[in-house]
């Protein structure tokens, strides 16, 4: 059984011919032994991959500005993303174990001798309750056949997700420090400017309070100050997001391309807005709590 790698390579691809290409009952050479194709795996291919098919169908000339795209100096191919698994299915022919071993008897061991040892064994489970079981079965057969040594190892999928789910975890950790340290850094920064801007305006905030402003509204007055400079510091941010993730797109196209969720965007917008209050509160108190005979002898 091949896949259709294979195929597209020894007989051509349906999209060059235009029309279905089953090799069924074809004899191909595979080191010099002739082998007779009896079956052929499904297309495996990656969003990326089927969009384009489907974009060169539906749309030629759009695909042909994509080729020339392609061929210009600089440009980056996102074939060294994730799409080699799809391929490496798609290049990938079967054939039973004691065949591949009396055909290929050539493969040496230890000394020259031909060694059958197999290094790996997949199995497929038909539920994920019976995986604990399944392995345990495995476990039996496989130290009964090895005389009772345990030379081997079980890796599931269920371990690699796991092993995924950490990582990424561990990066959304890094990620929320790092953002965590930035947003403690820009609301010092906030309360520096607000101080700095109380200094300034310490007669005209004495004026005010002489006139009959209250506590509240000088402290409020400087909350909205603080939360405007807050609100515009989160816009440029959101804007300096979108415009870098647009770069790398450009710069480096892949399957895996960087999005924007609108939930990130109100969250992050959010949490600036919340730090431009937080840093606003002591510069606002302290305005609002400035003597008025004594600010008006300021300066």
């Amino acid at each position: 059984m091949i896949g259709t790698g294979i195929r597209d390579a020894l007989f051509g691809s349906p999209e060059q011919l235009g029309r279905e290409v089953v090799p069924l009952g074809e004899h191909i050479l595979i080191n010099g032994q002739t082998f007779t194709i009896i079956g052929m795996f499904q297309h495996y291919e990656s969003e990326q991959d089927r969009h384009k098919r489907d974009l060169a169908r539906d749309h030629p000339e759009e695909m042909k500005k994509h080729l020339v795209e392609r061929g210009r100096p600089g440009y980056r191919s996102a074939s060294g993303g994730s799409g080699w698994a799809f391929e490496r299915k798609n290049m990938t022919a079967y054939m039973p174990m004691n065949t591949m071993w009396l055909r290929f008897r050539s493969a040496s061991g230890a000394n020259s001798i031909p060694d059958p040892t197999l290094s790996d064994i997949d199995l497929k489970v038909a539920d994920l309750s019976q995986m604990e079981a399944a392995l345990g079965q495995a476990r039996n057969v496989l130290l009964a056949t090895h005389g009772g040594i345990e030379d081997f190892t079980f890796a599931t999928q269920e371990n690699n997700l796991e092993s995924i789910n950490i990582a990424i975890r561990n990066a959304r950790m890094s990620g929320g420090i790092i953002a965590a340290i930035s947003l403690v850094a820009g609301g010092i920064g906030i309360m520096n400017i607000m101080l700095a801007s109380i200094t300034e305006r310490v007669r005209e905030i004495g004026i005010r309070k002489a006139i009959g402003a209250t506590f509240g509204n000088v402290f409020t007055q400087i909350l909205v100050e603080s939360s405007v400079v807050a609100i515009l510091g989160g816009f440029v941010g959101l804007l300096t997001s979108a415009l870098l993730i647009k770069i790398i797109v450009t710069v480096s196209p892949g399957d895996n391309a960087p999005v924007i969720v609108p939930e990130s965007m109100v969250l992050a917008f959010a949490f600036s807005v919340v730090v431009g209050i937080l840093a606003g509160l002591f510069p606002a108190a302290k305005a609002a709590r400035l003597n008025p005979i004594q600010a008006l002898r300021h300066g």
